[in-house]
């Protein structure tokens, strides 16, 4: 996996990042039987037979690196509501946090959903960058005639026009294809990390620098 990858959970994969630690880790599952009155404590204080086969409409899997319980119906996760994506890059805006947590909380209901406010969150970064967050096109162009890297320009287009689509009428059908809107969090972190956090880390590793060689640099290009 790379930095940035995240496998949510899907019925029927044997390992993916646990809702619960948010860890990569194996999964079991158990068939529960269809219960006429469901109580979610009854489950989890009973004893489970982990890695049956899944014959019905009720499961419950665990995780085997916390040991907590996922609950499952026509392979739909009922329980918990938990975010579906790696958590966001914690230079992004509270604002930009906000629509991101509030998108991997509905992903699962609604990956539509999840991706229009990731494309909001994406308008706000762009506030956050420096740009109007007025039109996040005008934005891209903005910054591309100012040197933008290429694959964070990419990204950047990659998640304006998914977005796109999830609000207007396009070729691209999310509800048919979440994991597109999956891949949305991964881009959103990825320009996070290389628009504010990597330049902040170089920034800070050049102040420690001494004071003389500094003045040398600054000499050495003229802007003493």
């Amino acid at each position: 996996m790379t930095k940035f990858e995240h496998f949510p959970p899907v019925l029927g994969k044997g390992e993916y990042h646990c809702p619960h630690c948010n860890v990569y880790a194996k999964q079991f599952y158990a068939h529960l039987q269809t219960l006429t009155q469901f109580n979610w404590s009854s489950v989890v204080n009973q004893h489970l037979m982990f890695n049956e086969r899944l014959p019905g409409e009720w499961v419950v899997t665990k995780c085997q690196h916390c040991g907590k319980y996922v609950l499952w119906r026509d392979e739909k996760m009922v329980y918990p509501k938990a975010m579906v994506a790696v958590p966001p890059n914690s230079d992004m805006g509270e604002d930009v946090k906000a629509d991101y947590l509030e998108a991997g909380n509905v992903f699962s209901d609604s990956p539509r959903a999840a991706a229009a406010l990731l494309r909001l969150a994406l308008q706000k970064l762009c506030r956050q960058l420096g740009e109007s967050g007025e039109n996040i096109n005008d934005d891209i162009k903005k910054m591309v005639s100012r040197g933008l890297n290429p694959l964070v320009q990419k990204s950047l287009d990659a998640l304006r026009i998914t977005g796109n689509n999830a609000v207007h009428p396009g070729e691209i059908n999310l509800e048919e294809e979440p994991e597109r809107v999956t891949k949305l969090f991964e881009l959103l972190n990825f320009i996070a990390h290389k628009m504010l956090t990597e330049p902040k880390e170089i920034e800070s590793f050049y102040a420690d620098l001494p004071e003389g060689a500094r003045d040398a640099v600054k000499r050495r290009d003229g802007s003493a």
